[in-house]
Parts: structure tokens; sequence; C-alpha cells
């Protein structure tokens, strides 16, 4: 069948609506479930005609998961700009520079990332509980921004890598500094990758669990965390879970929505050699 004709571009079309919707249903449904009152929530047959309600966002209100969404954002932010700005330029030395036992110590970086992360979170339970940080902000920033600056560095060292070093010698040719190559050559070619990696680093930060869970306890619970408080010896509240679950979304859509450019770009950087 010829693709260019109006029945080829018909099949095209929806078979792409037949898979967005695939797997959009979920997301969908889990929409509709915010606004179903819980007498309509396990009806049968089901009820896709209802009166909305508005009580499960009372409920996950009064129950404080806006101050979680908060924390989740702010711990998300912060961990990752300094995972940017240590990062950055760890990822450029290992890219350019030579240095004793470099893959040594790469490789260390790398394993740090691959270990499961229950093998982390009590070493870092003990040192925490030493050295006070333990159920405090600065604590678990500190901790994301460690299992995340090891995935960061490994990612951006393969895109500093397909940079092309002739930039660089130039600008030492006409007399710049190293720093002065690094923030007016490097850094500026390095956009697309650094924002796609962070981003991948925010999200990595946005669901995380097992690290707030045990060092952020209940004075810095994140969303995940704050989760579990939806099963009560009632059962599940069904609503107010669609209602936290459609709400952790958004932020992670609205980054890679306003971001998506800058994404794509980094993600694909060095893909095509000429």
């Amino acid at each position: 069948m010829n693709n260019s004709t109006p029945l080829g571009t018909f099949f095209r079309t929806a078979i792409a609506v037949i898979c967005a919707l695939t797997i959009l249903f979920p997301v969908i449904w889990m929409v509709s479930m915010m606004f179903k009152p819980a007498d309509v929530m396990f009806a049968r047959p089901t009820q896709f005609f209802f009166s909305p309600t508005l009580a499960n966002f009372d409920y996950v209100i009064a129950q404080g998961f806006l101050s979680n969404l908060v924390t989740s954002l702010l711990l998300g932010v912060i961990s990752t700009a300094m995972v940017v700005v240590i990062g950055t330029p760890a990822a450029y030395a290992f890219a350019r520079f030579e240095m004793k036992k470099k893959d040594d110590l790469f490789l260390f970086i790398l394993a740090s990332r691959m270990a499961p992360p229950v093998c982390l979170v009590i070493p870092f339970y003990l040192i925490y509980a030493k050295i006070g940080l333990l159920d405090t902000f600065v604590g678990l920033s500190l901790a994301y921004m460690t299992f995340n600056l090891s995935f960061y560095v490994w990612v951006l060292r393969s895109f500093c890598r397909d940079l092309p070093v002739e930039l660089e010698e130039a600008a030492i040719l006409e007399g710049w500094s190293k720093p002065q190559v690094f923030w007016r050559v490097v850094f500026p070619l390095l956009r697309n990758g650094i924002v796609a990696t962070s981003v991948l680093c925010f999200i990595f930060a946005w669901n995380e669990f097992l690290f707030a869970f045990m060092l952020g306890g209940s004075s810095v619970q994140t969303l995940p965390v704050a989760i579990p408080k939806l099963i009560t010896a009632q059962g599940v509240r069904w609503g107010e879970v669609a209602v936290v679950g459609v709400v952790s979304l958004a932020p992670v859509l609205a980054v890679v929505v306003l971001l998506q450019r800058h994404i794509v770009r980094g993600l694909t950087m060095g893909a095509v050699k000429g």
C-alpha cells in the first residue's frame, strides 16, 4: 500500500490514535476517578456518567498533601541544581583531561549508581544520625544529590566527548584560559545535554521513596512517602489516591512539555555521525 495515498494516511493516523489512547488510558481513567463519588467508584456495571464531586480534593488538602507537594518540588529542584553545578565540570574533566587512575575512578562512580538503594541508605542513615542531618531538608537534599550525581556525570561525559575539540583549541590559541573556554565555548554547546540529563535527575528525585522514607522521616515528608496515609482502616481511599497521582504527574509533564525542544536535542546529541 502506498503510504502517500489518503488511505495510507488514514491508516497511519488511526494507528497513532490507537497507540496514544492505549498509553493514555490509565491516565484518563485516573482523572475520572478524581471526581467519582465513593459509591460510584466500584459500581457494577461501570458508570461512565456520574455527578462529579470535589470531596476527594477537600480530603487531600485537609491532610496536608500540598505541603508534601511543595517539599517534593523543592527537593527535586534544589538537588538537581546542585548536581548540575558540581557534575558539569566533573563530566568535562573526565572527558577532556588526563588524570591518574581515571578509568578506575569513573568505574567507581558508575558502580555507585548501579548499587541497590537499600545498600546505600543504611550508611547514610548511620552517618546522618551521628552528625545531626537525620530528618532534615539539608540532609535529604544532599542524599538526592549524591545518588543523582553519578548518573549525571556518567551521561554528560558522553556528551562532552562528542564535542569537537578543535573549537576549544582555537579558543586557547586566541588567548582564552581554560575556565573561559569552558564557560564561553563548552557550556553553550552542552546546554541541550545538560537540560536533558538534569530533567532525568529531577524525575528520579521526584519519584524517590526509600531515601525520603528512611532519611526524611515525619519531619520532611515527600509526596511518595505521604501517599500511604490514604490507606486507612476503612480501606484505600481510591479517589484521593487518584488526585495525588494526577498531581504527582503534573510537574513532570510540565517540565517535559516546556523543555521538550532541549530534551530531544540533548538525547539525540551525537546520535548521527557525519
